[in-house]
């Protein structure tokens, strides 16, 4: 079953938000960020709630006609030069290789034609992406 959502309308949607979910993959090109997830997505109580027969999920972001997006990731300060740690952005051959160890899809906040995600593995990566549409296609 596949769920689109348009962030360019009037009216912005509430995407659902896989919570604690694992990423297994990542995949980026042109035009997609794309998150592919665990099988047994439904064992989570955030995916129970919405989709209890769901097996895993894929979500797809479009990206915007700017193809703007970058991911950061938190690493702890030094303490003189950053004593409460900075975020730093990752390039895009090291967000191919996540996850390196378990990625977990936090939440996300949604803006006119805009994405920020939070995700965690070891620390936290932020995910900030201009999108014109998101796509949920739910593995049943």
């Amino acid at each position: 079953m596949i769920e689109k959502y348009s962030l360019i309308e009037e009216t912005l949607p509430t995407l659902p938000t896989p919570h604690d979910c694992v990423i297994s993959r990542i995949e980026l090109d042109d035009q997609f960020i794309v998150f592919y997830f665990e099988n047994n997505i439904a064992s989570h109580d955030s995916i129970e709630a919405i989709h209890p027969n769901a097996k895993s999920l894929i979500i797809r972001y479009h990206l915007t006609k700017y193809k703007e997006y970058a991911f950061y990731r938190w690493h702890r300060g030094i303490r003189l030069l950053f004593p409460s740690g900075y975020y730093k952005e990752m390039k895009k051959t090291d967000v191919q290789k996540l996850p390196l160890s378990r990625l977990e899809y936090l939440y996300q906040h949604v803006d006119y034609s805009s994405v920020i995600i939070t995700l965690f593995s070891g620390g936290y990566i932020i995910l900030h992406a201009e999108i014109d549409d998101a796509e949920y296609e739910w593995i049943e």
